[in-house]
């Protein structure tokens, strides 16, 4: 199929700290990109620009290298401005083509891509895929007259949308030269180009298809998504597919788990499933896992509680609680430090994104943690906080906002009252407690 497509990964990923570049997020031990290309290569769109950044390059060279079945280009994004900055950067590439623009953090289901495989045989002039939303999502929406497209807003307010249809990025261009020609044309000082180049094109008679798509869309701009994409994939497990001998008999293993080599799981573990567990982890005595995925080379010590998290790798823990939480690789918390994920109000969790409070949509969230962190005993992190990578939180801390990148936060001095103490202590209360037993 002689159609170029444009995966678009070289934007800063700002709104996704403290969690490094989207793409170097490994689900069932794959990096992102590879589920993105390799549903596109079933259905013969093979040739491949990958924009990329700095941060990423080397994650997309080692996909290259193990997608031989591609015609894989990497090009690093020169033009800053966005979509537009990122099209225009692979123009010598696309010039006189038909192209396809694919965001790789996006999640969807094949059939997608097999019924736009069935709409480009109506030869179209372009095609923008959009799907039906119940709330707000902050992106771009679509107008749509029958099966055309009429009109494409970027990040509408709540209250101005023209319709409930969200487009994602799943867009074809049949002459990838007009469209190259109208980004130079519009004049933009907001993050609004490519959206406003593509109404220029339909207002001068460029006719855009309409693609809806009703299935799974899962799609990362902040980082508490995570978890959406982590349970979604998790899902796909069936069964037990156990790689590993390295796992006591007194271990219980309950509903669908994938187990990878190397894996130790030491006397009276519990994982349930869904759940994964990546190459050389060790889970030990008596912790409990439950609908998590964990990294490789992790040592999830004695009496540790994960529910629901997302685990990178190499991280080391021991006696810890662990919830809803979302941990990136080279972490370790000292004994007794606890993630928590749930207010005693009951309200929804908040996070700062860019200085202003954003809803998360999660009653239960706990901490998101950037790479390279150290927490010490008996620390508490409170539900929703954001920790910056290479920081150090001492022994005790209570953190209950933001930690910003190599930051060291211990506690204050601190004074304790010594008195006398005039209260017999006594064992008769625990005598009658017994004998009741």
């Amino acid at each position: 199929m002689n159609i170029k497509v444009l995966i678009l990964a070289g934007g800063d990923s700002s709104r996704f700290w403290p969690l490094e570049d989207k793409h170097s997020l490994k689900f069932l031990d794959k990096y992102l990109g590879y589920y993105c290309l390799g549903s596109l290569a079933k259905f013969g769109l093979t040739d491949v620009f990958i924009v990329v950044n700095k941060k990423n390059k080397t994650i997309f060279e080692g996909i290259k290298r193990n997608l031989n079945n591609l015609n894989i280009s990497l090009v690093e994004q020169t033009d800053p401005r966005g979509m537009a900055g990122a099209i225009i950067s692979c123009a010598n590439y696309i010039k006189g083509s038909p192209f396809v623009v694919v965001g790789p953090s996006d999640i969807y289901e094949e059939i997608l891509v097999a019924n736009f495989v069935d709409l480009l045989k109506t030869n179209p002039d372009g095609v923008l895929t959009g799907i039906t939303v119940d709330s707000y999502f902050p992106g771009g929406y679509l107008s749509v007259s029958k099966d055309l497209v009429t009109r494409i807003v970027e990040k509408p307010s709540p209250t101005e949308l023209p319709s409930n249809i969200v487009s994602f990025v799943f867009h074809y261009f049949k002459n990838a030269d007009l469209m190259l020609s109208a980004i130079e044309r519009v004049k933009s000082n907001k993050d609004n180009v490519y959206e406003k180049a593509i109404e220029l094109l339909i207002s001068t008679g460029v006719k855009f298809k309409y693609l809806p798509y009703t299935g799974y869309w899962g799609y990362l701009k902040y980082p508490w998504q995570v978890l959406n994409v982590s349970s979604y994939f998790l899902k796909k497990i069936k069964g037990h597919k156990i790689k590993s001998n390295l796992i006591s008999k007194s271990a219980s293993l309950v509903g669908d788990i994938w187990i990878d080599e190397d894996v130790k799981i030491l006397e009276g573990a519990r994982i349930i499933g869904p759940a994964f567990i990546g190459k050389g982890t060790v889970i030990g005595q008596n912790s409990l896992i439950r609908e998590s995925m964990i990294g490789r080379n992790c040592v999830i010590g004695f009496n540790c509680e994960i529910a629901r998290s997302y685990i990178g790798d190499n991280c080391w823990f021991h006696m810890n609680f662990i919830g809803d939480s979302i941990v990136s690789g080279n972490v370790s918390l000292g004994a007794g430090a606890i993630f928590t994920n749930f207010r005693l109000d009951e309200r929804g969790i908040t996070s700062t994104i860019s200085g202003n409070k954003s809803e998360t949509g999660r009653a239960k969230l706990g901490a998101i943690v950037g790479p390279d962190v150290r927490i010490g005993a008996n620390s508490t992190v409170m539900p929703g906080v954001k920790i910056g990578k290479n920081s150090i939180i001492g022994a005790g801390v209570l953190l209950d906002t933001d930690l910003e990148d190599n930051k060291f936060c211990v506690l204050g001095s601190r004074k304790y009252i010594v008195k006398n103490n005039k209260l017999a202590i006594s064992n008769s209360f625990r005598a009658k407690a017994v004998s009741k037993l």
